[in-house]
């Protein structure tokens, strides 16, 4: 903050409310839309923190208060006590308080602090803010990083919205981010309906897109299917439910002879009703050719039922099936 614009001191005074600018949020920080809660305050104790604004030609345009104004709006007041920004202020000085009366007075957000990130280098002489600027104000300086928050702010509405409420984290919003804008906001509206992890999300989002590639298709047509919609809406189905439902759905598409295989084994597996204390599992991913089995015990006795049901196991078709099935998928090993 190394010149006299950026530390112009505003001067109070009373205008009408009708002069400011309702329309101009160029310099809005907050994501808050609402204002009721304000009300009381306001009824009660009166303006405590009189609004920022800046003189233009006609009237003024607001620097910060936003929600302020919009609560004595709604009040019905028709005029308010103002700090006045006076010349020489700079529109990078405006950005400089702008931001400093959102972030040294409460947290920031993350749509928040890009909307800070970006009007700041939206008005810096150069294009880029000194440094020391950004850490007084309590913002990121790790430049990859603010690259990375920049582009939350100019990402679609309900991406945004999906960050907010964090049913979308940061790092997973980068990546949809990088989608055209309609696979984006599908994603981001089914992540905001299942609320689950960041490595499920990263799971699906890799899917869908490999399932799209692979077809010809949008993300967005993959999402719309079907069957996708009906585990979507089903009313019987808790959100994890859903989530693994989708899962196994995206899965199936994306890698249909190794889905089949699986279910193939699996329901070999249960027909030869192997009991808690025998289990096998299969090659990893299916691709290698060593099955394991896994015997647990405590007793002796236990040691010779396990014995006489091995024998049992070896002689069942359904096992045999099962070792000679791999190589074509355990295809047509299902049947009685």
């Amino acid at each position: 903050m190394g010149f006299d614009g950026d530390r112009a001191e505003p001067c109070t005074r009373c205008i009408l409310l009708a002069e400011i600018d309702r329309a101009d949020e160029h310099f809005r920080i907050t994501t808050r839309r609402s204002s009721d809660d304000l009300d009381l305050s306001l009824q009660r104790l009166g303006l405590l923190t009189a609004p920022l604004v800046l003189p233009r030609d006609r009237g003024y345009i607001l620097v910060s208060g936003f929600r302020r104004v919009d609560a004595c709006r709604r009040l019905g007041w028709e005029a308010v006590p103002a700090r006045v920004l006076e010349a020489p202020a700079t529109m990078y000085a405006c950005a400089l308080k702008s931001v400093g009366e959102n972030s040294l007075e409460r947290p920031l957000n993350l749509i928040e602090t890009s909307r800070a990130l970006r009007l700041l280098d939206r008005h810096a002489p150069g294009g880029t803010p000194p440094p020391e600027d950004a850490s007084a104000l309590g913002l990121p300086t790790h430049a990859g990083l603010t690259a990375r928050l920049k582009t939350l702010c100019r990402m679609p509405e309900e991406v945004q919205a999906a960050v907010l409420d964090e049913t979308l984290s940061f790092a997973m919003a980068c990546e949809i981010g990088q989608l055209e804008e309609g696979p984006a906001v599908a994603f981001a509206r089914l992540f905001r309906r299942l609320k689950t992890g960041l490595n499920k999300q990263r799971e699906i989002v890799t899917l869908v897109s490999e399932i799209a590639c692979r077809d010809g298709i949008d993300s967005t047509a993959v999402l719309s299917e079907p069957e996708m919609i009906r585990v979507q809406d089903a009313e019987d189905l808790d959100r994890s439910q859903k989530t693994q439902s989708i899962r196994r759905l995206v899965r199936r598409r994306r890698f249909p002879v190794l889905t089949a295989a699986e279910d193939h084994f699996h329901a070999l597996r249960r027909r030869l009703k192997l009991g808690a204390n025998l289990q096998l599992a299969p090659p990893r991913d299916f691709e290698g050719t060593r099955y394991t089995l896994t015997l647990s015990f405590e007793r002796m006795e236990e040691v010779e039922r396990l014995r006489a049901q091995l024998d049992a196991l070896v002689r069942h078709p359904d096992f045999k099936a099962l070792l000679t099935g791999k190589g074509r998928g355990f295809a047509g090993t299902t049947d009685p």
